[in-house]
């Protein structure tokens, strides 16, 4: 469905991705500290390690507390629209388990490298590796994608009703 610039089906759906784009950035400067810190740290206990595991509890808590609530309504409405809305939907939901899954192992293999355990940390090196490289993939697709599946299959009322869930999350959360 195409729409006409300045309508107020795109100006709801600008403003919906203006907040769903500003987090995917934030969650990219989150991975880029991951990253800094796995490599500029050692892994011995002591506040390296323990800055990589708040960067990751951080990560974890605004994706699960911040993004993930924002996207209910409109991965909900988009849901069944076309099949390849479904496909990517699906695509999206396993990258974010895998994503959840990686992560938790991430955190466990922490422990591990703190007292000491050297293929821990080599392990969990390579866990939060594979998370970056999966979920800046999966940012990737929700900005260009998912972008154009709500576009194209959305109307102006169902616009509107994301912007007003999304705004009762951000409204929750201030």
């Amino acid at each position: 469905m195409a729409f006409l610039h300045g309508s107020p089906h795109m100006l709801a759906a600008e403003s919906a991705w203006r907040v769903l784009r500003a987090e995917h950035s934030r969650m990219r400067e989150l991975l880029t500290s991951i990253d800094s810190a796995m490599h500029h740290g050692r892994w011995r206990a002591g506040p390296q390690l323990a800055a990589l595991r708040e960067l990751v509890h951080r990560l974890r808590s605004f994706e699960a507390s911040t993004h993930k609530p924002k996207g209910v309504v409109l991965l909900a409405t988009l849901r069944g629209r076309s099949p390849e809305a479904d496909m990517l939907l699906d695509e999206l939901e396993r990258e974010t388990r895998r994503c959840d899954e990686l992560l938790s192992g991430a955190l466990g293999l922490l422990d591990d490298a703190e007292r000491g355990d050297a293929d821990a940390a080599a392990q969990c090196a390579a866990l939060l590796a594979e998370h970056r490289e999966m979920m800046l993939a999966h940012l990737d697709k929700e900005d260009t994608l998912l972008r154009s599946q709500t576009a194209r299959l959305l109307t102006a009322e169902e616009w509107s009703s994301v912007v007003s869930s999304i705004s009762s999350v951000v409204a929750r959360s201030a």
